[in-house]
């Protein structure tokens, strides 16, 4: 009988997180992709794209949002349905029949654990084969941009620009306008007709192989042949040219390479393994190159030594790992040595070193940011079920209906979230903290805040409290 209650109640508390799941995810989905549609309408207009690219755009930017938008949606969805249970009392008579409050929160953990297992797969199959798919798009639509295709040719003589020849001197960098403009028509037989603007504007127009030229206060130079050749001269107020260069129309490009945020967990451990025997070799190379400046430092008899010797010094004094250095050739010691050759060879040897601790500081640096993008595909779903933790006494404590209050206190927290993982994330990436506390850092916390307010709940403390 007892089991019978608890599936049933279950099943019911389940069906109350229901549609405020659906109400917080459509909520959170509009508002993340609000910014990406602004930005694809501006991209459409100014290119006149087919609707066909800005739909891949939006669909393939969907992802990282999807990912977002889950977490975000279960904590407004169980604040909003325990706060419910405990405006209608259902908590206070769960609690009189004999369901502890932790068995009220079980069914909902269930939830949140096979949402997180779903969020985990989703993060690390789908998003980064989309997030590669929307910078490959938005990547070729960047190289249609009239602006930036030009941009690249700024004070540059661009020749055949269909039947034009084209010389912008200046590109306003905020507004896009192009100052100094000088064009070549050689449309028609004989000597090319010159236009000259101080400032005008350009724009791509079909599937970008159409280019707008607007010219304003321009000035016509055109000499025309004959049995007397005659100089033509004239100056218009705005002047609008349509230049058709079919080698710039838009075209989807392929790309095989993939940043972080676009390799599956796999291939970012795989390239974590290979800079990390990119290192082993780098310190290797250290190792002999350090014996043999000692070498010749005690030639010298120097006593004060470079940062970057004192530095590898420590590191070979310190580490526990022998590092194998027998196929690492020394560096020639120089035959007959003077005063003067044994200091090239020291500042040669120097210079390696440094090389060397570039080389080993930028593999750890590319290292942390990989093991910070694999510890996020984990921990960013597992915030479900930290969410579940915070939202669900939470939620019991507040005690009014409506969704108002729930969205503004899930997005207050959300903010906190997110603002955490932010910074874990730079300080990770500058080496300043370990990716791993860096990115379990916000849900440690939030978890640590949800089980307080689990217990104040689940031992009616509550009203003590208050």
């Amino acid at each position: 009988m007892r089991a019978r209650l608890l599936t049933t109640l279950s099943r019911y508390i389940l069906k109350e997180h229901g549609l405020p799941f659906v109400l917080g995810f459509s909520l959170i989905l509009f508002i993340l992709l609000l910014d990406v549609v602004l930005q694809t309408m501006d991209q459409v207009l100014s290119k006149g794209l087919a609707p066909l690219a800005a739909g891949q755009l939006l669909l393939f930017n969907l992802a990282w949002i999807i990912a977002l938008a889950v977490p975000m949606a279960v904590l407004i969805a169980v604040l909003m349905a325990f706060a419910r249970l405990a405006a209608d009392g259902e908590i206070i008579a769960a609690k009189a029949c004999g369901v502890s409050f932790f068995l009220l929160l079980r069914p909902v953990l269930a939830a949140a654990a096979l949402l997180t297992l779903l969020m985990i797969v989703f993060n690390d199959q789908v998003l980064p084969d989309w997030n590669h798919q929307a910078r490959i798009l938005a990547s070729s639509l960047q190289r249609t941009k009239a602006a930036l295709v030009l941009k690249e040719k700024e004070g540059v003589f661009i020749p055949n620009l269909g039947d034009y020849h084209l010389l912008i001197r200046q590109i306003d960098p905020v507004s896009n306008d192009l100052m100094g403009i000088t064009l070549y028509d050689t449309s028609r037989p004989g000597p090319p007709v010159i236009l000259h603007a101080p400032q005008g504007r350009a724009a791509l127009f079909g599937d970008g192989s159409y280019v707008r030229i607007e010219l304003q206060d321009s000035q016509l130079q055109r000499i025309e042949s004959g049995p007397e050749e005659r100089f033509l001269y004239g100056s218009f107020a705005r002047q609008v040219l349509h230049i058709k260069d079919p080698r710039r129309r838009y075209q989807r490009r392929n790309s095989s390479f993939r940043s972080d945020r676009e390799m599956d967990i796999s291939a970012m451990r795989h390239s974590v393994a290979e800079r990390r025997n990119e290192q082993r070799l780098a310190y290797g190379r250290l190792d002999s190159t350090v014996a043999q400046y000692f070498a010749l430092e005690q030639e010298q008899e120097q006593e004060q030594f470079p940062q970057e010797i004192e530095r590898s010094a420590r590191y070979l004094a310190d580490t526990t790992d022998s590092t194998t250095t027998t196929d690492i050739p020394y560096a020639r010691y120089p035959e007959n040595p003077t005063p003067f050759s044994l200091e090239s060879e020291a500042k040669r040897t120097v210079e390696e070193v440094r090389k060397q601790w570039r080389l080993i500081d930028n593999r750890e640096a590319r290292i942390n940011e990989f093991e910070v993008e694999i510890h996020k595909k984990f921990s960013i779903p597992a915030a479900c079920l930290v969410f579940v933790l915070v939202g669900a006494p939470l939620g019991a404590l507040i005690r009014r209906r409506g969704a108002a209050v729930s969205i503004g206190i899930s997005l207050a927290f959300f903010w906190i979230y997110w603002m955490f993982l932010i910074g874990g994330e730079e300080l990770a990436d500058r080496g300043y903290i370990t990716p791993t506390l860096a990115m379990w850092a916000p849900n440690l916390v939030f978890a640590i805040v949800g089980w307080r307010l689990l217990r104040l709940v689940a031992y009616d403390r509550a009203s003590n409290r208050a």
